[in-house]
């Protein structure tokens, strides 16, 4: 188990000089794992797979276009939720959140957990009819973790060496135990593309990206508002997709896409407006679904300027807001009042974690102690064309007004609004958080990892060098108990040291027409569509 003086080396020097090579890895036999052979668990269609019908256009308006169908180096949802139906990964999440064989049939594991084989699921071809073979898995999966260097990367890290025994076998060296692993495959950006781009330029590749899923597509353009994907005809699942085409409609207000499912104008809309979701029941035209998930919605504060970066101002922030008055105001009854930064539904999640009650008195005595005694002018950034954030603003500039906290809302388009939070043109903003994988250890890292997690601690720049070090001991423990106990300690040092404020757990809100057959949402918040059919 690494010690917090060993981490002082990070994860990308160790990508980079290949610390712990092959030789160290090799030691003891290799122990069948209990993967099953086939892709099990899966949803399958309402009724029976015989009732299913063929044929028909998916019409889908969704909230966030994408930008990019490359995966190592994608992280927003339109991008994600576009190219997961193209590029598909080793393993998966299933709708009730278990990995589950997807391109693989499944792994065998060295004792010292350092060496994972892995076997391809035979038969499976590209879109353009050529096999997946061993070499693609290679390819992608080292470009993922090195050539690129995407925001993900880092899960890969603990990843020394990838090779391809024959067409149909996969090894991976890793430096190190890491409990993560086998979730930390089946994340996105480690999904499988043709070596070599399959003979393309990059560029060339993911303008018409070639892949196992079950749609195709023959062109893509950067914030188009729409976007038609293909049924695959060589897809590996015998007789699926059901769906000939799906179309993407991208609508970035909440109301718009309220009213084009009203109008029957398309058959599915995502991130239903809480304050929606009761009018929209009535409807005998379509039904109202919530899907558990790794969610958390999320008061984040800028570190860079002195007044966040004062510990005691971040804790006065968090007593003054009322989440259950977000909730209650704003969620209408779908989400649940947050407190760690872990979500209920996720592993490991602390519900003794010692989160900063509500308490108007306690705020006060916070600030008193800090630099900025009297209060503050600051900025609350947010996206502008969601309802609940801004109800959320509204709410919050109201609560920190008795500090002397003077907020100011700034509303802009998605676009603009990740743009200015990624590149720290913010004070404060409001966003989610989604773990996109089963293990617990992306969104500890995302969030926490300010060097190494792919994020700056979610652009918030918290840097807690005992919670890093937890996080690291964490990845390396295979025991429940154990890891258990080390996330507790985690979630109780940031709720202490408040470097955001996990506001609420809202669910996946969906809107669906009644024609619409097999429709899930996993709880990463991936749907991969194969299993839709249309009345």
């Amino acid at each position: 188990m690494p010690t917090p003086v060993q981490r002082l080396v990070t994860r990308r020097d160790l990508l980079k000089y290949g610390v712990a090579g092959s030789a160290a890895v090799l030691l003891g036999p290799l122990v069948a794992s209990s993967a099953s052979a086939s892709p099990r668990g899966r949803l399958r269609a309402a009724g029976s797979l015989k009732a299913a019908k063929r044929g028909g256009t998916l019409r889908f308006a969704r909230s966030i276009g994408p930008t990019t169908l490359d995966p190592a180096n994608a992280i927003i949802a339109g991008d994600i939720y576009t190219f997961d139906k193209i590029l598909e990964p080793l393993y998966a999440t299933n709708p009730a959140g278990q990995l589950v064989p997807w391109l693989a049939t499944g792994y065998k594991v060295s004792t010292d957990h350092r060496t994972f084989t892995f076997t391809l699921r035979p038969g499976v071809k590209f879109s353009d009819s050529k096999p997946l073979l061993a070499e693609d898995v290679v390819f992608s999966i080292n470009r993922a973790r090195k050539d690129s260097a995407g925001p993900l990367s880092f899960l890969d890290y603990a990843i020394t060496d990838i090779e391809a025994k024959g067409a149909g076998t996969v090894v991976f060296h890793l430096s190190q135990p890491w409990a993560p692993f086998l979730s930390d495959i089946s994340v996105f950006a480690n999904a499988i593309l043709p070596a070599g781009f399959g003979g393309r330029s990059e560029k060339d590749f993911f303008s018409a990206p070639i892949g196992t899923g079950p749609f195709t597509l023959s062109g893509f353009t950067p914030d188009a508002n729409s976007l038609t994907l293909k049924a695959n005809p060589t897809y590996w699942q015998t007789g699926k997709p059901y769906l000939e085409a799906v179309e993407f409609l991208y609508v970035d207000n909440d109301n718009q896409r309220v009213l084009q499912i009203q109008g029957g104008q398309v058959d599915i809309i995502d991130t239903v407006p809480p304050a929606n979701v009761s009018s929209l029941k009535a409807s005998s035209s379509l039904s109202v679904q919530l899907f558990p998930a790794w969610q958390v919605d999320l008061l984040v504060m800028n570190e860079r300027l002195p007044q966040f970066a004062d510990r005691h101002v971040r804790r006065a922030i968090t007593h003054a807001i009322d989440r259950a008055a977000l909730v209650h105001a704003a969620s209408f009854g779908t989400a649940k009042p947050g407190g760690s930064f872990f979500p209920p539904s996720l592993e490991y999640y602390s519900a003794n974690t010692p989160v900063l009650a509500f308490s108007l008195s306690q705020a006060k005595a916070e600030l008193a102690q800090s630099k900025f005694a009297t209060g503050f002018s600051t900025k609350l950034l947010i996206d502008g064309g969601v309802q609940k954030w801004v109800t959320f603003a509204q709410i919050i500039k109201a609560q920190l007004q008795p500090l002397g906290i003077d907020v100011g809302i700034t509303a802009l388009d998605h676009s603009a609004f990740e743009s200015a939070f990624q590149k720290y043109d913010y004070d404060m903003f409001i966003d989610y958080a989604i773990n996109d994988i089963s293990d617990p250890d992306e969104m500890a890292s995302f969030e926490i990892d300010v060097k190494n997690g792919g994020s700056e601690s979610y652009w918030s720049n918290y840097d807690n060098p005992k919670a890093i070090a937890l996080v690291h001991e964490a990845e390396a423990e295979y025991d429940t108990k154990k890891r258990a106990a080390l996330y507790a300690q985690i979630q109780k040092i940031v709720a202490e040291d408040a470097p955001f404020v996990a506001l609420d757990y809202p669910p996946y809100i969906y809107a669906v027409s009644n024609r619409v057959n097999g429709f899930a949402v996993n709880p990463g918040g991936a749907y991969r569509l194969e299993d839709v059919w249309l009345t």
